[in-house]
């Protein structure tokens, strides 16, 4: 499944800078650490929302929103 991972504020939760698009079958929870090793420094984030998205023609994707810890 398409998966995209985007930092948010933890008290708007709104899109902002996309950190990630993959593609998984991995199921992401709330308050799962997730940890990307190719930015200059280690960043850590939880996540803090997922919204599924279905299109018409049966095409599903998400959009998950993570806090930086």
């Amino acid at each position: 499944m398409k998966t995209e991972i985007f930092e948010s504020d933890p008290f708007t939760p709104q899109k902002g800078r996309r950190l990630a698009t993959l593609a998984s079958e991995y199921r992401f929870e709330k308050g799962d650490e997730l940890f990307f090793d190719d930015e200059p420094e280690r960043l850590k984030v939880r996540i803090i929302g997922i919204r599924m998205h279905v299109k018409a023609n049966g095409d599903i994707y998400r959009d998950i929103l993570a806090l930086k810890l």
